[in-house]
This record gives C-alpha cells, structure tokens and sequence, in this order.
C-alpha cells in the first residue's frame, strides 16, 4: 500500500492556503513579539545612532512580516499531498522534509472547515484526526476544491452527502451479480442496531441470490440483471442516508438567548473591568465618574446591570455564529454534523466511537421541555471541546426518537433509582455550614450597603446542594449504565457497560456508618480518560452495580462475576 501511494504523483493545495500558513506562522512567532519593543528601545543606545524609533520600529516590523510572507510562500511550494484508496501520504517542512504516512484504518474522522474567504473563493479545508493524534489533527490540508475534498473522502471512506455514485451496468447477468455483491459486502451488512439496516441488507442479499441463478435465455437475463442492479441501487440510497434533523431558526433563537453561559462571559467581563478600574484606566476616560455621579451609592448595581446585558448580547451572538444551520445526518455507519455561519464546521462521526451520551437540561431550558444531546467521542481531536455536541436544542418528547435514528446503541431508562433523602445532609446541610466562616468574612469587610450580599453565600450553598441530591439518581437496564446528576444543569448520562473502562466503589468513615458508599466509571475520550462518580448512594445498591457491571456473558455461571474493582476506603 505505501509503494503505491509513494508511486502517486504529489498534488498542491491552492495558492489561498498561504494565508493558512502565515497565521500559523505569526502564531507560531506570537511568544517573540515583545522583542521588537526591546529592540526598539535597545539599538539607538547600544549603537548611539540618532535614529527615530517609530521608523526603526517600522522596519523591524517590516522585515518581520516579509519574513513570514516568505515563509508562507515556501510552506505552500513544499506542501504536497497523494492519496490512494488505502492511504494518504503529505510531504512538507521548509528547511526539513518531512513525510507522513496515514493508512485508513487508522482514520477516525475527516471533517472540513470552511471561513469566510474559504467560502468566497469556494474551498474548504480538510482535517484528517486518527485515533493516536492527540488533542490535534493529525494532518490539515488546506484550500482544497470541494470536488477534491470530496474525492479524498471517498478515497478514504468518508464520502460527502449527495456524492456521486458509479452508474451501473446493465450489459448482462454478470455485471448485475457483481454489482449485487458490491452492495453486499460485509462493511454493507455490518450491525450497528436494530434501527432497518440489518432488513435492508437482507433485501439486497435475496437479490444477490437470484442473480446467481442458472443463466435464463439473453432477455430474462438481461431482465435479472436490471432488477438486481435496481435493487442494489436503492439499497445503497437507502443506507445514505438514514435520518437526518435540522435546527428550527426559533429553537435556535432561543437556545442562544437562554443559555448557561452568559454568567460565564459575566464573569469574565467583570475581571476585565475591575482591572481596567484597579489601573486608573477608567478615571482618565471620566466614565467612573460620571456614573458615580448619575447613580450614587448604587453605581456597582447599575454597572453589574450593563454587564449582564452586554454578556447576554455576546453569549447569544456567539451561540448564534456557532450553531447557524445545525444539520446532523446519518448515513449508514456515518454520522455528519454541519454549522458555523461565518465559520462552516463538517464533521463525521462512526457510530462506534460514541463511548457515552448526555442529555445536559440547563435551568433556563426546563421549563421548556429543552435539552442538549453531547457525545462523548474516543480519538476527538478538537482541542477546545471534551465532547461533541450532536443536537444542541432537542424536545424532551422527542428524545426516544432522536436515539432510535442516531445512536441506536443508547437507551433512555424506564425508571430511576433516587437517593435516600436523609443524604441531603451530605450535599446541602454539611457544605452549608462550611461557607458560613467565609460568608462571616465577607459581612466583616465588604461595605454598606453591599453587606447583605454575604448573607446569600450559605443560601445558595444550601439550594445548590439540595438541587443536586433531588437529581442525583441511577439506572441499569439492557447492559447500559444511567446515571443522572448536577444542579443547575441536570444531565442524564448514558454509559454501555461495554464502554466502561474500569469502575470503583469509595466509603469515607461517615459513609460507612452511614451505609453510604460512592460509585466511581471511566470511559475513554479523546483528552484522556473522563470520570463521573455517583455519591451518597446506599452501600448495598452500589455493590449491586458492581456485581452486574462486572458481569460479561460466558463467565462461569450464571451467576455475576466476582467484583472488578474491590471497594476503596477514602
């Protein structure tokens, strides 16, 4: 397989992709730029010259960018690809020639990115991430034609939506029965589900068996054969595309207006301003003093005011660019996610790689009936993301459905296990008389007439740690693992026991008086492994998610294993 890629001739990305190449460039240079200030500063006095500092500091930064400029212009000479149906060779590096050999069954996913001059000049760029890439891409190609993108993706067993299909041929039996075979084959038939797969495969597979029929006189023939290719053709449309679920531009509108993380951008917002106070930097613009002014005493309300609001704009824009046109489609083993308006984002997903789902509900999103499907991806690549967000506004009504025709391997549980209420005392009571020492704090030394405000620190303790024992609960039912938790966001975790790394039970010397223990799985996730832990739940239930978590088919008896992991003592 390598000789043959080698044998292939190199191909060059768009001359576009040199402006991939100087950002990275100038990201890579991001940690020397503080030295062109010092050289500014430096020169004139190690070299006594009278020479004006804004035009030496002009051509240092001239000199910089043509470097870079060149940079990019070699990096993009250099840059060469050839791909073959079982692998894909690039060559680049400017001072060092450097190859790099991907086989495709070390491929995990190839997705495409699209910005804004991408989309103007009608290229897109392509991501190739393998399960040992780490937390990047394996290989990027940049600036590639949609059509060629599109060709690599088939190549390496990614095609795109809607792409072309080889016609067939109808010139007799054998060309019929071949073709038959083809849509036959065993990554065809492969189960992934009870979800029609299985029946279409059946369907072409009594095709292919008529067609191996004794040859009947040249017109039945020619008859069979046009049947069976017609069979395999509408097989293979009906495996490409198997559900597919758009955002509604309302839904949309208001998962971006209702979310989460405007407290989050509210938070940053607020440090940004108090260090822009702390250094003076408001007193000169004559803001602080105007607003001191306009609203007395209650200017910090008024300003946290005008901060959540500018939160709330930039959380909803934000949303908005990142989640524009959400589409999911499936096609056979396939799952493609779409969206980005000023940054299009393709990504495709093999169903086997999904090691856990949640269905996250925020606050705000219960009322109304919302949640959030995430999957949690072994080999995910994405630096900034520790899962993959598969729907991000989904009716309650209809999530059943939604797992039916998208990850036909997770279930929703029938029916909850809660915890015992008097483990309120270990979420809510005990935490809420920790924070009355730091809420005493703040009543000392925070002034009139914000004191109040240390009196809400316990209260909220209290409330938060009373939402999250009312949603912690479990469920074991088919082999999958439920476990659901969180406060202000409640989400509902969806573990196959087959994906479960390992799993534990912990007693603290009060859980153990207490006939309490800790329930503790791993999955396995693109950044690592990823842990949820299951608290305060009775001692004899935890065993008995042990006992049938360890339990494997053809194990000794019938009778569950012996436990994995053997209880810890924290």
């Amino acid at each position: 397989m390598r000789s043959e890629a080698a044998s292939a001739e190199l191909r060059r990305v768009h001359p576009a992709s040199m402006l991939f190449f100087l950002a990275k460039g100038v990201k890579e240079m991001y940690g020397m730029l503080p030295l062109l200030p010092l050289l500014v500063l430096w020169v004139p006095r190690a070299t006594g010259l009278d020479v004006s500092r804004v035009g030496l500091g002009a051509l240092l930064g001239g000199v910089g960018l043509s470097a870079l400029l060149a940079a990019a212009w070699l990096r993009w000479r250099r840059f060469g690809y050839a791909a073959e149906a079982g692998a894909i060779r690039i060559e680049q590096g400017v001072w060092s020639r450097r190859t790099i050999w991907i086989q495709r069954e070390r491929i995990q996913s190839v997705d495409t990115r699209q910005n804004l001059a991408e989309r103007a000049l009608g290229l897109v760029q392509l991501r190739i991430e393998t399960a040992g890439g780490g937390e990047k891409a394996e290989a990027v190609l940049p600036s590639l034609s949609a059509a060629e993108a599109a060709r690599l993706q088939r190549l390496l067993g990614f095609a795109e939506a809607g792409a072309a299909e080889p016609e067939e041929s109808a010139a007799g039996v054998g060309a019929g029965a071949e073709a038959v075979r083809q849509a036959a084959a065993p990554e065809a038939r492969r189960d992934i589900g009870a979800d029609g797969l299985e029946r279409e495969a059946g369907a072409v597979l009594a095709a292919s068996d008529a067609a191996r029929q004794p040859e009947p006189t040249f017109d039945a023939a020619a008859s069979a054969a046009s049947a069976a290719a017609a069979a395999s053709a509408a097989g293979r449309r009906t495996e490409l595309t198997v559900g597919q679920r758009k955002i509604r531009p309302g839904d949309l509108l208001g998962y971006a207006l209702t979310s989460y993380r405007t407290g989050l951008v509210f938070l940053l917002l607020a440090g940004l301003l108090s260090r822009a106070a702390d250094s003076g930097w408001l007193r000169r613009l004559d803001v602080q003093a105007e607003l001191e002014q306009l609203f007395g005493d209650y200017v910090l309300a008024v300003a946290g005011l005008l901060l959540l609001l500018a939160a709330w704009l930039l959380t909803a824009l934000q949303l908005l660019n990142a989640n524009w046109g959400f589409r999911l489609e499936r096609r056979g083993r396939k799952l493609h996610v779409e969206r980005g308006l000023l940054e299009k984002k393709r990504q495709t997903i093999d169903i086997a790689r999904i090691q856990a789902l949640e269905l996250a509900q925020p606050l705000l999103h219960r009322p109304l009936g919302w949640m959030a499907v995430r999957a949690f991806i072994a080999g995910n690549a994405e630096e900034k993301e520790r899962h993959l967000l598969l729907f991000p506004v989904l009716k309650r009504a209809e999530a059943e459905a939604f797992l039916r025709e998208f990850a036909p391997a997770f279930v929703l549980p029938a029916d909850w296990s809660r915890l015992e209420r008097s483990a309120w005392t270990a979420y809510a009571g005990w935490p809420a008389l920790a924070s009355l020492l730091p809420a005493a704090a703040g009543w000392i030394w925070i002034p009139e007439p914000y004191r109040w405000l240390a009196a809400l620190l316990p209260a909220a303790v209290l409330a938060y740690g009373l939402l999250e024992h009312r949603h912690a609960a479990w469920a074991l039912e088919a082999g999958q693992l439920s476990l659901r938790r969180g406060a202000l966001i409640r989400s509902e975790l969806l573990l196959p026991g087959r994906r479960i790394q390992w799993h534990r039970m912990s007693l603290s010397p009060m859980q153990r008086r207490r006939g309490r223990a800790s329930l503790s799985v791993s999955i396995a996730t693109g950044k690592g492994a990823r842990s949820f832990r299951l608290c305060h739940a009775p001692a004899a239930a935890v065993e008995r998610l042990l006992r049938q978590l360890s339990w494997r088919p053809g194990r000794g008896s019938g009778s569950p294993a012996a436990v994995r992991s053997a209880p810890q003592s924290e």
